[in-house]
Parts: structure tokens; C-alpha cells; sequence
């Protein structure tokens, strides 16, 4: 998704552009790690079925992306522009939820 962002305003040129990718997802990352720890969204659980996993995930995505929104702003040194936390918010959410619940519903069916 952070490749996607800055391809589309034409930053992949700018230096490495793994860098750039891996320093635009960052804050993202670290705040979904520590959410989804704190949330037990680091482990599978064989018990839980996948609307449960994805509405968990959803939830614990709007908590770790605001959280990674701060983190972003305070990195940066400034606030980000509505337009850039909604499509974050939103794109990165769909697509985590997403691979959570095709994930758990894969597993569900090989077990």
C-alpha cells in the first residue's frame, strides 16, 4: 500500500526506493505490531471463525492506524492532510482485513 502512495505522487524516485517504501509504511507497521499484540492478533486461533477474526482485525486496524497516524505526524512534524488518514485508514484496512479472514478461512477449511 505504501508503494502504491507514493507511486502515485510520484516519489518512487526519491532515493532508495525500497527505502522510501519501507520508511513510508513504518509508522504503520510498529503500531499494528504492538495493536495486534496486545489484541493476541499475532497468533492463530483454529477456535475462532473468520467473520470473527476480520471484525476483530477491523477494529484493532482503526486503533493501530490512528496509532501509526500519530506516529507518522510526530516523525514528520506534521499532522497529516484528512484526505491521506482517511485513504489510509480505509485502504490499508480493507486490505488487512482482507488476508486476515481469507487467511483464517483458508485454515478453517484445512482443519
Amino acid at each position: 500500500f505504501a508503494a502504491l502512495g507514493r507511486a502515485s505522487h510520484g516519489l518512487l524516485d526519491e532515493g532508495p526506493m525500497l527505502w522510501g517504501v519501507a520508511r513510508a509504511a513504518a509508522p504503520f507497521f510498529i503500531a499494528w505490531a504492538i495493536v495486534a499484540w496486545v489484541a493476541r492478533l499475532d497468533r492463530i486461533d483454529l477456535t475462532r471463525p473468520p467473520g470473527h477474526v476480520a471484525l476483530q482485525t477491523g477494529f484493532a486496524w482503526l486503533g493501530a492506524g490512528i496509532l501509526g497516524l500519530i506516529l507518522r505526524s510526530l516523525i514528520l512534524g506534521r499532522p497529516a492532510p484528512l484526505p491521506f488518514a482517511v485513504i489510509t485508514l480505509t485502504g490499508n484496512g480493507f486490505l488487512l482485513v482482507l488476508w486476515r479472514w481469507l487467511l483464517q478461512l483458508w485454515i478453517a477449511h484445512k482443519h
